[in-house]
């Protein structure tokens, strides 16, 4: 099975869906490390999550107008084609919510009902900050994808960090959507258990950083310590590429939603672009890359798992 690419600048231009009027980038020389940090970055995290404290409390919130999230769950694909998502600082004061449980790399799967977190989308300079609170809170309920970083785990297997037990078929009141922070260089795999016919989504950090044949390998070996299928998979082949005069590398900002029309999970990866690092402790602010809100779309299908060497 073949990833589904919408509007990515890797995709073909017949499937560029809502962007398929944006010029695409111009052909540039990958950059060097030194020119993936956008100059302007201010201490912000390499793939999204900072434990480090955010000023963006509760009291706040009311100065970036009402929540969107309803209109974020309602029509996913709709909203990140109009929306810059942002999901840098998703815990509001730095740390989980209570009730929501994280994994830690002896056991890298927390069960989806205890992974739930109420879903807030705020206005701000152009950017739909993205930002989790205590389930049962107002907003959509949603299930929280953790990270991990590679120093957690073993230089010979990878990090990997996962919710277990996502229903197939998720009934009314049940999460339908997973949320997790920007990637950077991180891979998000969508996964499927044949022994009770339910999904994993897990959190690959780092997915290239010993090469991409190396996390594959490190995914292979996660797969078959877990008895897994994989039935999706956003790489940083899928979302990231060149951007602007300093060849930034483009990010993704990565969520899973059930769509019920096709009765499927869908795995989506938003292409984002830095703007600038923001406040001191505060969060970094998103622009559209060059070439418009490019979408990554691929469809969980449980009946035909992705084949490792499928991934690039």
């Amino acid at each position: 099975m073949k990833t589904f690419k919408i509007g990515g600048p890797k995709s073909s231009p017949s499937l560029r869906g809502t962007q398929n009027d944006a010029p695409k980038p111009p052909a540039m020389p990958a950059p060097s490390s030194s020119t993936k940090t956008p100059p302007t970055k201010v201490g912000g995290p390499k793939d999204g999550f900072d434990t480090g404290t955010s000023k963006i409390g509760s009291s706040l919130r009311g100065l970036f107008g009402p929540s969107q999230a309803d209109s974020f769950a309602a029509d996913p694909m709709k909203f990140t084609g109009q929306n810059v998502l942002n999901g840098y600082k998703l815990f509001q004061n730095g740390v989980p919510p209570p009730g929501v449980q994280l994994p830690t790399p002896n056991k890298p799967f927390v069960p989806a009902n205890q992974s739930v977190a109420a879903l807030n989308v705020q206005q701000q300079h152009g950017n739909a900050n993205l930002s989790l609170s205590a389930p049962g809170g107002n907003g959509p309920q949603v299930n929280y994808l953790h990270y991990l970083s590679s120093g957690q785990g073993k230089p010979d297997q990878g990090s990997f960090a996962g919710i277990s037990d996502v229903p197939l078929h998720p009934k009314p009141g049940q999460p339908s959507m997973v949320m997790t922070g920007p990637l950077n260089g991180c891979a998000v795999h969508a996964l499927h258990n044949p022994a009770n016919d339910s999904l994993s989504f897990v959190h690959q950090a780092d997915f290239e950083k010993y090469g991409a044949n190396t996390g594959k390998q490190h995914l292979k070996d996660f797969l078959g310590q877990n008895k897994l299928n994989l039935v999706q998979s956003l790489t940083p082949h899928d979302y990231s590429h060149p951007t602007g005069a300093h060849g930034i590398q483009t990010g993704a900002t990565a969520f899973a939603h059930y769509d019920k029309a096709s009765e499927q999970w869908k795995l989506v990866g938003q292409l984002n672009d830095w703007k600038n690092g923001g406040s001191p402790g505060g969060r970094p602010e998103l622009q559209r890359p060059q070439g418009g809100l490019g979408q990554w779309l691929g469809p969980v299908d449980v009946k035909n798992p992705l084949k490792l060497d499928e991934l690039k």
